[in-house]
Formats: C-alpha cells, sequence, structure tokens
C-alpha cells in the first residue's frame, strides 16, 4: 500500500472532524468530532512509521488511541443526558 493513500485517509478523518467541530452546536457531536480528529492524527503516525519502518510512531500512535478512548469515556461520564419533561 501507497504512504499516500495513508496521508489521504488521516487528512480525511481529520478535515472530517475538523468539519464537524466547526458545524455542530451540541456538545456530544464536537466531541465525537475531537475523537476523529485525534485518531486521524495517529492514522499518519501509523501510516508514516510503517513507510519508514519505525517503531516509535506505531508507540506513539497507540498512545494516541489510548487517548482518543479515554477521551470519549470520560465524556461520556461527565456528560448528562437531557431530561425533557421531568
Amino acid at each position: 500500500m501507497p504512504i499516500t493513500h495513508a496521508y489521504y485517509l488521516a487528512s480525511g478523518l481529520w478535515l472530517l472532524g475538523l468539519a464537524g467541530v466547526l458545524l455542530r452546536r451540541d456538545g456530544w457531536g464536537r466531541a465525537v468530532s475531537l475523537a476523529v480528529m485525534l485518531l486521524g492524527a495517529a492514522t499518519l503516525l501509523v501510516g508514516a512509521a510503517r513507510a519508514w519502518a519505525l517503531a516509535d510512531g506505531h508507540a506513539l500512535a497507540a498512545l494516541l488511541f489510548a487517548l482518543a478512548g479515554a477521551y470519549a469515556v470520560v465524556l461520556a461520564t461527565l456528560q448528562a443526558p437531557d431530561r425533557e419533561g421531568s
């Protein structure tokens, strides 16, 4: 797989996340969009590390994946659901 495919995928994910952050008004939408941006950055690191045969990029990408997961879990527990009618 050429490195440009990984770059296109990573930039597409990051731009999709950026568009979501700029266009969404609710907290959940922005949080998901920020997580997508983090995953796009991690995908870029994995693609570059694979192309240059470096393990450092994979380790940093694993940390970014863990950060995105922790961000989603903390946000899901902190935001209370909307209760209409109660």
